[in-house]
């Protein structure tokens, strides 16, 4: 009865971790296809509008990064171990859902006149953002005009950052043990994410005077992750009566254009908590930190006003605007705002199946679900 109940459980419970951990996925997938319209405010507004519009994107994942390093309070013993699917969910606080971007010091894009000036982030709710102006300076009239207009995307609907793994963590020796968390890549459509990381968890009690006395087991953690994650975009050149396109016999120039992120996490923890022969429950507190790094690889089309305009002309080439190449256009690199946080978790045994939970309080809170075998 309880084998038919452990084989039961587990698919059960990995199933559902994944599809849900998929399903947060899949919807930032759908909004990530319409970034690329926002490098069509060239380079420099680009990189300000896209470091807000996906800052949950990069703090959630380091918070996930940095989560569900463990699921019980002491080290496994020599040659134990744990295999554990979990998934890990960032909750997106209500001041990263939305931003004003009249709040950006942008230096050629507005709002067009009578729009709603805010935004959603990748996580905010799912309705239409602001539309837009790219302006510039008109070589012919020399006055500051309306080169074209974007609307920004919306948001998932969502305001979680969702991020499945695999972990196993085996026993050393002197009550230490090792861990190594692992995602196979995940495709979707054009977008693809993958995860690896390690780390290490010593037994303190042994350090302490009578530590095996005492009624509760201490420990050290600490665990680094890594995940790089893509998605492709599709920016084509706009078209129009008043546009010379000087690429126009060259649309495979825009088909390499993606966008890659690289998110890389810290953390170390101070555990206490008490075992009990079916549950165990441990608490902690840490540190956390982590960095994100965000390329857009390939050529894009962005429109300018035509340096060789003339009005006089039937030439295509003295149109009033112009297609240019910009390539490579977003570099962005920055820390996500996490920083001291406190965890609380549990783990249920029945025989050698393990369900664990945790709850990581900070910035961007966390909650782990995870279910595995495991032998002490």
């Amino acid at each position: 009865m309880k084998k038919k109940l452990q084989s039961g459980i587990i698919p059960i419970v990995m199933a559902f971790a994944l599809l849900f951990s998929l399903t947060g996925v899949k919807s930032a997938q759908a909004q990530f296809s319409d970034t690329g319209e926002i490098i069509r405010a060239g380079a420099s507004d680009a990189n300000l509008l896209l470091k807000e519009y996906l800052r949950p994107f990069g703090n959630g994942f380091g918070a996930d990064l940095n989560s569900g390093w463990v699921n019980s309070p002491r080290p496994y013993r020599t040659l134990g171990f744990d295999l554990r699917v979990s998934a890990s969910v960032a909750f997106v606080p209500t001041g990263d859902r939305s931003f004003d971007v009249t709040g950006i010091n942008f230096e050629n894009l507005e709002p067009a006149p009578g729009t709603n000036p805010i935004s959603q982030t990748l996580f905010g709710d799912d309705v239409a953002g602001p539309e837009m102006r790219v302006m510039g300076t008109n070589p012919f009239t020399n006055q500051r005009e309306e080169i074209t207009r974007f609307t920004m995307p919306e948001g998932t609907g969502y305001p979680y950052v969702p991020a499945p793994m695999i972990q196993l963590t085996v026993g050393a020796i002197m009550d230490t043990d090792v861990s190594i968390r692992y995602s196979p890549t995940i495709t979707l459509d054009d977008f693809t994410v993958d995860l690896f990381g390690i780390g290490v968890r010593h037994g303190l009690n042994q350090w302490i005077p009578n530590g095996s006395l005492l009624p509760v087991d201490l420990s050290v953690q600490l665990g680094y992750t890594r995940l790089t994650s893509d998605y492709r975009v599709d920016l084509r050149p706009e078209e129009g009566s008043d546009i010379y396109n000087p690429f126009s016999g060259q649309p495979q120039l825009w088909d390499d254009q993606k966008i890659d992120f690289v998110s890389e996490g810290i953390t170390g923890n101070l555990l206490v908590g008490k075992r009990f022969p079916i549950i165990s429950f441990y608490g902690g507190v840490g540190f956390q930190t982590s960095n994100v790094s965000i390329n857009s690889p390939g050529a894009y089309p962005i429109t300018g006003f035509n340096p060789d305009f003339d009005p006089t002309s039937t030439s295509e080439e003295t149109r009033q605007r112009k297609i240019e190449r910009l390539d490579d256009p977003i570099n962005l690199d920055y820390t996500a705002e996490n920083s001291v946080h406190a965890m609380a978790g549990f783990r249920i045994r029945l025989a050698i199946l393990s369900v664990t939970g945790s709850y990581t309080f900070s910035n961007y809170p966390v909650a782990n679900l995870g279910v595995g075998i495991s032998f002490r």
